[in-house]
């Protein structure tokens, strides 16, 4: 497809993609788990990116309306994907951290219109309406943002929740009015305005996710909010140590508060493999169970549709050394949703734990924190 003359990437098969090999038993068992999973994505961006990545920013400026990746969500087999909106505001800012939230605004408002059109996606905004939607044969789309753009404005909470909003970060990578970001230099906790935050957020039944706070302002938004809170796409320090993982110590304080952590699929985030694969995401997963229970892991692969790789290159000023692989063989975008419940299986988990994981977890997190 083309949108004012910059051909998009295409939603499946994009790249080759290898398919996680099973054994006839284990098929058999990946065929009755994908009958029952209730498949959620707790942060996606399904949002089309162009076959180049060079032109990225006039495409943005030039585009009028986007697209969203309906054929890629149904392909990975997902029940619902949350959709972390922020892509169209990026030509505007030199750092992520500071898109405006008329912007983002507009993003929701346009892809919830786009949304309405379809025959097989729905909007839902809780774990009843993910259900009816997977009853009904349709994929949800649960608006969320990557961080909170409100400024200092709390009443922009009120309205990004009347637009469907239900998952929200509270900081991106820098300082906001709300707390730090992950990449601060001096790192402090939340502000008093950010505890007010924390706190419409959980009035209002949205999830505060922590997954580019710092570590300060994360372990202060779990103390004091009132509801459990989300990482909802990150992984484990002890691993994978860099700036966007996680040290077991806020992962154990997330989730003894009934929080949930789930984990992502960046490519060259796990890994500096030139052909990394979904094997190092898998070894996330592994470490997880172990470290929290099987009870508190989700998925959060935040991938898009198209090069993600050149995403971080042409937006985040990113280094060929520091991108070895050109993507993540095997979840290289949400088409291959379908790849972790068969990694999950080959790796021995339990038919009951895949089932949570994939799924089963986020809906019990949603019911705790959604109205």
């Amino acid at each position: 497809m083309t949108t004012h003359n910059f051909p998009m990437a295409a939603q499946v098969d994009r790249v080759p993609s290898s398919v996680v090999p099973l054994s006839s038993d284990e098929e058999t068992r990946f065929e009755r788990i994908m009958d029952q999973a209730v498949m959620i994505d707790v942060h996606q961006h399904p949002f089309v990116l162009p076959e180049s990545m060079d032109g990225f920013m006039e495409f943005l400026r030039a585009a009028s309306r986007f697209q969203w990746g309906y054929q890629a969500a149904i392909a990975g087999g997902w029940s619902a994907v949350t959709t972390s909106n922020f892509f169209t505001a990026l030509y505007k800012v030199s750092d992520m951290s500071f898109v405006e939230y008329d912007d983002i605004a507009a993003e929701v408002g346009g892809m919830l219109a786009d949304v309405a059109s379809q025959d097989d996606v729905v909007r839902v905004g809780n774990a009843d309406e993910i259900l009816a939607a997977r009853q009904q044969g349709k994929v949800g789309f649960m608006p969320t943002l990557e961080h909170l753009p409100i400024g200092n404005h709390i009443e922009r909470v009120n309205a990004l929740f009347g637009m469907g909003v239900r998952v929200a970060g509270i900081t991106y990578n820098r300082r906001n009015y709300i707390g730090d970001g992950q990449q601060e230099r001096n790192p402090g906790g939340l502000s008093a305005f950010g505890v007010e935050v924390v706190h419409r957020m959980n009035d209002l039944g949205m999830a505060v996710d922590l997954s580019h706070a710092s570590t300060p302002t994360a372990m202060d938004a779990i103390e004091v909010s009132r509801a459990p809170t989300v990482f909802s796409h990150n992984a484990s320090y002890t691993l994978r140590p860099n700036g966007r993982t996680r040290t077991d110590e806020e992962l154990l304080a997330c989730v003894q508060k009934g929080g949930l952590v789930c984990i992502t699929a960046v490519p060259n985030s796990l890994s500096d493999d030139p052909e990394q694969d979904i094997e190092c995401v898998l070894d996330h997963y592994d470490y997880m169970v172990s470290l929290v229970g099987v009870d508190h892991v989700g998925i959060g692969t935040d991938t898009t549709v198209g090069d993600h790789v050149g995403f971080h290159r042409v937006v985040m000023g990113r280094t060929p050394d520091e991108l070895p692989a050109p993507y993540l063989n095997g979840l290289e975008s949400p088409a291959d949703g379908k790849n972790i419940v068969r990694g999950l299986i080959r790796r021995g988990h339990s038919d009951e734990d895949v089932l949570k994981i994939v799924g089963g977890n986020a809906l019990d997190y949603f019911r705790r924190v959604m109205a």
